[in-house]
């Protein structure tokens, strides 16, 4: 089965990396624009072969990143003061991570399996079988509510014969949601105020060419309301989650959706180095992943507040009220946290 994870985590983890985990932070529209005198400490854990891929939390004090790489070494925890693993092999190449309090931790990633941490102990809570050859991969895993999680990916034959998959966990059991037949990878799922599900897709053309989707489910259907190609900046595309409403990036910009039509907000950047990748408190409140560090949208502009001379490729993010995490990687296979706090 290792040689097989190798052949796919290429397409995998390069998808997922676009993208920056959904965050259910607090900001309405009309508040002031976010700060920016963040002060910065950059964390440094050398794992060549294991790039961190999530990050999740409940506080400052509570923070979890993920990695496939190495079986003894897939979950990292942070307790305000430094970074601990348990070091305890397990089969298990998590993706995604999601926490919902310091003793409800779910993680889903290759081979259909479903992890859960009770605050004590990690222990695999589910795996979900096709029945046949086809290989699972749960791409991201988002906790609503205790009672609403799901974990989205794909069933994986090929590079030209992959489907969407959506799963849904209630009454403490995971099961399929039954969507129509999809060629697409759910590489992520988010929840708006409207009640509906945003689902984030990419597809794999050929070698030099992919396109990325958006689709709202309600209930089991599946409706795709935009596509566009990943081939360019000018057309990349992923969900930013502020607050209880989710936005879509196209490009540079950033919209609303009211049911038919996508409303411009804002431009997010126009640096070839943006990572087309944000999290944020509202929508002047917005850090944005970028190919040498980290800016900030503030419904206005956009400036760097921590900038590297060195490609770092922030993508994935964590946001608390005073404090927030960043996820990046070095070109020497070393794993980077970016923490900033507000100077009081």
């Amino acid at each position: 089965m290792r040689l097989k994870k190798h052949l796919l985590i290429t397409f995998a983890l390069t998808l997922l990396f676009l993208n920056l985990t959904c965050s259910n932070t607090t900001g309405p529209e009309e508040e002031q624009p976010g700060r920016r005198d963040y002060v910065w400490t950059v964390d440094t854990i050398n794992l060549p072969f294991s790039p961190f891929t999530d990050i999740t939390g409940t506080s400052p004090n509570d923070v979890w990143v993920c990695s496939p790489g190495e079986g003894d070494k897939i979950f990292y925890h942070y307790d305000g003061q430094s970074w601990q693993t348990d070091f305890i092999p397990r089969v298990f190449s998590p993706l995604s991570i999601s926490s919902l309090n310091k003793n409800a931790v779910w993680s889903s990633g290759f081979d259909g399996k479903i992890w859960f941490y009770n605050e004590t102990i990690w222990s695999q809570y589910h795996t979900h079988n096709s029945g046949t050859d086809t290989s699972i991969i749960l791409q991201e895993i988002n906790g609503i509510t205790s009672s609403e999680i799901y974990s989205v990916g794909q069933y994986y034959i090929g590079p030209k014969n992959y489907w969407g998959i959506v799963l849904y966990y209630q009454k403490n059991s995971w099961s399929e949601v039954k969507i129509s037949k999809t060629r697409t990878l759910f590489a992520k799922i988010c929840k708006s105020n409207n009640g509906k599900i945003y689902l984030w897709g990419l597809t794999q053309q050929d070698i030099n060419e992919n396109n990325f989707q958006f689709y709202e489910l309600d209930g089991k259907n599946l409706k795709e309301i935009y596509s566009g190609s990943q081939n360019t900046n000018a057309e990349y595309g992923s969900l930013l989650q502020l607050d209880s409403e989710t936005y879509f990036i196209i490009g540079y910009d950033f919209f609303s959706y009211d049911g038919n039509t996508f409303s411009k907000i804002g431009r997010l950047s126009d640096s070839p180095k943006f990572m087309n990748a944000g999290i944020g408190r509202s929508i002047k409140d917005i850090f944005l992943g970028m190919r040498d560090g980290i800016a900030h949208y503030n419904g206005k502009n956009t400036v760097y507040l921590i900038q590297s001379h060195e490609n770092v490729f922030v993508r994935k993010g964590l946001i608390f009220e005073k404090e927030v995490f960043f996820l990046g990687r070095d070109v020497n296979g070393n794993n980077l946290i970016f923490r900033g706090k507000l100077n009081d």
